[in-house]
């Protein structure tokens, strides 16, 4: 299994300082959308955290094929990432307020 080197967690980095969780949690907070039991709407820090880690597991995944996306969603997010031949790794992090497509 693959692990994660210093430059990935420098990817992570940048996407977690570029990402606009506060937006997020501004529509989180309309929508009034909870994560599972929890009671309430999360905060950016619980944000951030779970992205973090969920940011990590799709990197360790793509590092283990290759070639093809590995990809995690959930709580309306949607993680991504691609290894490339360059050992190059393609990271997308985005919120989706309503998805469809015709193979689910």
């Amino acid at each position: 299994m693959n692990e994660l080197q210093p430059k990935h967690y420098d990817l992570i980095m940048d996407c977690l300082a570029e990402f606009d969780f506060d937006r997020v949690q501004r529509v989180m907070t309309l929508l009034n959308w909870k994560y599972g039991d929890s009671n309430e709407v999360p905060d950016t820090q619980t944000l951030r955290k779970n992205a973090r880690k969920y940011l990590q597991e799709v990197i360790i995944g793509a590092l283990n094929i290759e070639g093809r996306e590995y990809i995690i969603g959930t709580g309306g997010f949607r993680y991504e990432a691609k290894l490339y031949k360059d050992d190059f790794v393609w990271l997308r992090m985005s919120f989706e307020v309503t998805d469809w497509n015709n193979a689910e």
